[in-house]
């Protein structure tokens, strides 16, 4: 798995098409019945889509067909089912289809046809509520992971883009000085010195460097999404790596041991048991963060269309939205700063409250799927703003 990040969001916000078409279904990590309930689902959602395209749409089926056959090919495609995530993000136009595989839970399949694609069941996967990267410091190779309380998944790492060894890198170095002599050059491109019978000082300084390097190619991919950061590990190996890192979302406390390549399922839950408290307390700082800029006129729950005007053009810093929310059909108008809304979906409109949640992170905001019970006033959306209205 690759990390979905803001920019790959904002582009993916920015394609239209007539139609454009969203589908989101929940896929299983392994399955007893050869992933057959996962296409199931993929199914259903291309039967529903395939619906609305005739009766909205008035599609002959020759188009439809055209449209949907990435999709319909994808259900006799067995080998991709083996590499699931927790979700399946499909997107399908004329110009032809996006897949996206996040580890974000969803209970039931969902489509959306309209001009341009549905984002918000994506949002989880951008947010650093309850979202966190846990990072193994296993000197024979490191491994990341992305993982929520229900969820966790390996991110690959390409050993040409990261320093994932430091064992493979000092046994290169110890041929190479057997070779010629002298120091040579590692895998990850610098000169590298292995002090393999050195003191315990000498073998730290080595150890030292390699988290200097590997954490220079490591941390802009993480930024690309930054989410907080706990690290696994064995004990000696912790301050080490903090003294190299520059990651702004590193957390206190780390899980200790001497973990491998089996072990992902122990690291979940031993980390959720460390990073639970600090998501929590980041609820309670954004719920008094709110009330705070209420109280200052910065802050607003009782004016939807108040609102997604601040965050089409920019106003929004954090944006609130009710888990259970309705969509919000309608049009805005930049010129006169208005918008019309529509009891119903007419001639391809969009969501405005998924339109004000894509503008608000391209305008780097923040947005958060919140729990009904958690908004405020039980609104369909809430706001703190960058300015007064």
């Amino acid at each position: 798995m690759e990390i979905f990040n803001r920019n790959d969001f904002v582009d993916l916000s920015k394609k239209k098409a007539n139609p454009f078409i969203s589908i989101y279904v929940p896929t299983s990590r392994q399955s007893s019945d050869g992933y057959k309930k996962d296409q199931i689902h993929l199914k259903n959602q291309l039967k529903d889509v395939t619906s609305k395209l005739e009766q909205d749409y008035k599609m002959e089926s020759s188009q439809i067909d055209k449209l949907l056959s990435p999709a319909n090919r994808l259900l006799e495609d067995h080998k991709f089912w083996q590499n699931n995530s927790d979700l399946l993000a499909c997107f399908l136009s004329e110009d032809g289809m996006d897949l996206i595989k996040v580890p974000v839970e969803i209970k039931d399949g969902q489509n959306f046809v309209g001009h341009k694609p549905m984002l918000l069941p994506m949002l989880p996967e951008l947010s650093d509520d309850g979202h966190y990267y846990l990072l193994l410091l296993n000197l024979d190779q490191i491994r990341l992971y992305e993982a929520t309380r229900n969820t966790i998944q390996e991110i690959l790492l390409d050993p040409e883009e990261v320093a994932v060894s430091f064992t493979a890198e000092e046994e290169e170095d110890e041929n190479q000085k057997q070779l010629h002599g002298q120091g040579g050059v590692g895998k990850a491109g610098a000169m590298y010195h292995g002090h393999a019978g050195g003191s315990d000082e000498e073998k730290k300084v080595t150890i030292l460097n390699y988290f200097h390097r590997m954490t220079n190619m490591l941390e802009p991919k993480l930024n690309n999404n930054p989410l907080p950061l706990i690290l696994a590990g064995v004990d000696y190996l912790i301050p080490i790596f903090n003294e190299a890192t520059k990651y702004n979302h590193l957390l206190e406390g780390h899980v200790s041991g001497a973990f491998g390549e089996k072990d992902m399922m122990t690291l979940h839950q031993k980390s959720w048991e460390l990073v639970a408290p600090h998501f929590e307390k980041e609820r309670l700082k954004r719920k008094e963060t709110f009330e705070q800029k209420s109280a200052d006129g910065l802050a607003l729950s009782n004016d939807k269309l108040k609102i997604i005007k601040a965050a089409l053009t920019g106003g929004v810093d954090t944006l609130l939205v009710n888990t259970n929310h309705k969509h919000l059909f309608g049009t805005y108008d930049p010129e006169n700063h208005q918008i019309a809304t529509s009891d119903k979906q007419e001639n391809g409109q969009h969501c405005l409250i998924d339109e004000a949640a894509a503008k608000t992170v391209e305008f780097k905001g923040k947005v958060y799927m919140v729990k009904e019970e958690n908004m405020p006033e039980s609104a369909q959306v809430a706001a703190i703003l960058r300015y007064p209205l």
